[in-house]
């Protein structure tokens, strides 16, 4: 058969997805907080003020983690001058190493012991820290739950997320605290986390719906009781 070109424009109907309330096991749960950082939350002038409006939901849910002992790991996208983004593909060279605006923003600044893993590029699991901090914090795919949150919910975000996935972590986005340019880019990624090849250990949540309980039951059982698998 041959290959049939796409239509020059493709209309999109997503329907949203509604964020659910789990209890976490504080033991087996790790928030990963992407990119909260100077240039991309306290920048309304170049960024959609949905990123800024993240600030709140995150400082909620990493208070909540940290009074119950969940780890939190902290994502910092920085570059340096050499950057092949810069130097190869003609990019404006942002994210400068060691400026103000590669900062985590100072509502949800780290704690002194809290992970912070470098990144070069879109993927804060390429080439970077991030496995290690997970080993060493003994999150094992097997048990553990990651919350991903930050911006850009299409971008970086997206990238954690998918990573997590892929790694067959219980993967949660808790909508309030993460953030595209746009409601429209939000609902594109969202759509591919619902979609079959992801659904099966990703859901959403919100920061007011998150508690930790110790002993809870996994994440991805409190899925399935609340929604039956069919067949």
């Amino acid at each position: 058969m041959t290959w049939t070109a796409p239509p020059a424009r493709v209309v999109l109907d997503i329907e949203m997805p509604q964020p659910r309330p789990f209890e976490l096991d504080p033991a087996t749960t790790l928030v990963l907080v992407v990119d909260m950082e100077n240039f991309f939350v306290h920048n309304t002038e170049r960024f959609s003020s949905r990123m800024t409006d993240t600030i709140e939901g995150n400082k909620r849910l990493i208070e909540k983690a940290r009074a119950a002992g969940a780890p939190v790991v902290y994502i910092q996208s920085v570059r340096k001058p050499e950057a092949l983004e810069v130097t190869r593909f003609g990019c404006n060279p942002i994210l400068a190493e060691g400026s103000d605006g590669v900062e985590i923003a100072p509502e949800i600044a780290p704690l002194p012991g809290e992970p912070v893993v470098q990144k070069w590029s879109h993927d804060p699991w390429a080439g970077t820290t991030l496995e290690q901090v997970f080993a060493d914090l003994g999150a094992d795919p097997q048990s553990w739950t990651v919350l991903v949150t930050g911006v850009s919910a299409a971008v970086c975000a997206h990238a954690a997320a998918l990573g997590c996935s892929n790694r067959h972590y219980m993967t949660l986005i808790p909508m309030d605290c993460t953030a595209a340019g746009s409601v429209e880019e939000e609902a594109r990624v969202y759509a591919q986390y619902m979609s079959g090849g992801y659904e099966f250990n990703m859901a959403f949540t919100h920061s007011e719906l998150v508690e930790f309980v110790p002993g809870a039951v996994a994440a991805e059982t409190q899925v399935r009781e609340r929604t039956p698998l069919t067949v």
